[in-house]
């Protein structure tokens, strides 16, 4: 599925942050007609399938690895949201043991902050110290939160764009006046 040159070069335009009717011209594209039929016509290429694919396909390339995908940040959002105390820790008999955390450590990303003080056991003779670790997660309901937004779940079905422009085409001939008809009724001219 190949672009045309001029249609590489228009999706090349839009990607460098051009509008419609900048990237449409810069391309190569007649500036003959009004504007409102360049303003058409890039909104109809802009829409076009492969150049959307391209679009697409250059986004992708255009990320950097030290930047965090889509996939990657619903990992973490994932991991937070599934982070128990008990991932961090283990209870016994003889009391509560701290894991090493590490990267690898299951769902280490819900671990807001771990703090580590120890006390003094006993009389005022005794050497003896307990150690006290507090273990504080990251909130999984703000994790929640993004990741139903980053799905778009709390956008409402169907957005209604009121629109009241009118557009008068003039055509010349019968057969000028059949296509502009095709093209309205969203038939495929090309």
């Amino acid at each position: 599925m190949k672009l045309t040159r001029r249609q590489e070069k228009f999706t090349l335009n839009l990607l460098a942050g051009m509008t419609q009717r900048e990237a449409y011209l810069q391309a190569g594209y007649s500036a003959k007609p009004s504007m409102a039929v360049i303003d058409v016509n890039a909104c109809r290429l802009a829409q076009n399938t492969k150049v959307l694919l391209r679009q697409v396909e250059l986004n992708q390339k255009a990320e950097s690895d030290k930047v965090a995908g889509v996939e990657e940040r619903k990992r973490v959002l994932t991991e937070i949201l599934r982070a128990r105390q008990t991932d961090f820790m283990t209870c016994s008999a003889d009391g509560v043991w701290m894991h090493d955390i590490g990267t690898e450590t299951l769902n280490v990303a819900g671990l807001k902050k771990i703090r580590t003080s120890t006390m003094p056991f006993g009389g005022k003779e005794s050497n003896l110290q307990i150690i006290l670790t507090e273990v504080e997660l990251t909130d999984p309901i703000k994790a929640i939160a993004e990741l139903n937004k980053m799905e778009h779940i709390y956008e409402a079905d169907g957005v209604v764009h009121n629109d009241n422009r009118v557009i008068n085409i003039i055509v010349a001939t019968e057969k000028a006046k059949e296509l502009t008809q095709r093209i309205i009724d969203g038939e495929r001219t090309d």
